[in-house]
């Protein structure tokens, strides 16, 4: 009997030690996707920046050739695994709209140049007010900074 209220106490000092040392090592949810997002963000930037310099083929969608939604169709689909449609048309409308602003934008989010609903044009906004894209087929794959002369209709968010 003395031994069972001994282990008892052990058993309950354990569990009560062990379920402190969990909730101050424990990461909310929250900030486990956050911390994926960014990941999987990161990734569509580097993968995209990797492409610059590649040739500009219509209708080609790598990997050594794009255009500009073969790029776009190609970084997500290999950075990570994320298929978003082939084409300018179809890849606007998925997502979701942000404002196409350098405070509002994130890395990965796509801008789209052209009428909101029947684009021409798709590129990868990679931060800093940058952006990568197929430019065009004497250009190839270029990174380029947003300028008023060429600013998106629109921006969608797919990661």
């Amino acid at each position: 009997m003395k031994f069972k209220k001994s282990l008892v106490k052990v058993l309950a000092a354990f569990a009560v030690a062990f379920a402190g040392f969990v909730t101050v090592n424990t990461v909310s949810s929250n900030q486990v996707q956050a911390s994926t997002t960014t990941t999987k963000r990161n990734k569509v930037v580097s993968l995209a920046k990797k492409q610059v310099g590649k040739r500009y083929v219509y209708g080609a969608t790598g990997p050594y050739s794009f255009d500009c939604s073969g790029l776009t169709s190609y970084v997500y689909s290999h950075a990570i695994g994320k298929y978003i449609t082939r084409t300018t048309y179809t890849q606007v409308k998925k997502g979701k709209t942000v404002a196409v602003s350098t405070s509002r934008l994130k890395k990965g989010d796509l801008l789209f140049w052209g009428s909101k609903s029947s684009p021409y044009h798709v590129g990868i906004y990679i931060g800093g007010g940058q952006y990568v894209h197929a430019a065009t087929p004497s250009q190839g794959v270029r990174k380029q900074y947003l300028s008023s002369y060429f600013w998106p209709s629109t921006a969608k968010r797919v990661i």
